[in-house]
């Protein structure tokens, strides 16, 4: 959907986790890495109408988690990052390879949002409930997919409330962008769908 989108989602991690590390003293586990993701994703839906990383989350009880790097939480490893359980087998700890994220895969503006969420967010009086409740909060379609059901797909159509129900007139260019990538966005799927019938029903 977005070019680029490994390239920016690898460099987004190790911006956060080195951000994380300088200004915490340490490594981040996996919780702050979603969260931080979440925020910069959603953050940007709002402000443009299209989210920064193209994401699926889930809304679990903690905050919106990515799905796709949960799915792989115990192997995810790039030449910038690696995630390296912990013998408790319940956390993940995200270390750098001590390489620098390139932040020109990025708008002058997201990395605005970038450095705003490490201003807010990142610093010693800020744990992963603190985190978590923040997220709660920020991300308003979280709380909708939370109560349809726990652990729910997020639609990130829920950011633009009555979005559908608008004159075209009466739309804001934030919900007109968001039209139109929401309308590519299902367009793939079910043009997916089609070329892979078996593999969706499976």
């Amino acid at each position: 959907m977005f070019a680029y989108k490994k390239e920016r989602l690898e460099n987004a991690i190790c911006f956060f986790v080195r951000e994380h590390k300088r200004r915490k003293k340490k490594d981040p586990t996996q919780t702050y890495i979603y969260k931080y993701l979440a925020l910069f994703d959603f953050g940007m839906l709002v402000k443009t109408g299209k989210p920064a990383l193209d994401l699926e989350y889930k809304a679990m009880a903690k905050g919106p988690v990515p799905i796709e790097i949960y799915e792989k939480r115990n192997s995810y490893e790039t030449d910038l990052f690696k995630f390296v359980p912990q013998e408790d087998k319940k956390t993940v700890i995200v270390k750098t390879k001590g390489k620098k994220p390139n932040l020109e895969y990025f708008s002058e503006s997201e990395i605005m949002e970038m450095q705003r969420i490490v201003e807010i967010y990142i610093n010693t009086s800020v744990d992963t409930n603190i985190l978590s409740g923040a997220s709660h909060e920020v991300i308003a379609p979280w709380e909708k997919a939370w109560k349809r059901k726990n652990n729910s797909k997020i639609d990130m159509i829920d950011a633009f409330p009555g979005i559908f129900n608008k004159k075209d007139e009466d739309l804001s260019p934030q919900e007109e962008n968001f039209l139109i990538y929401y309308g590519l966005k299902k367009g793939m799927e079910i043009e997916s769908w089609r070329c892979n019938p078996v593999e969706q029903l499976s």
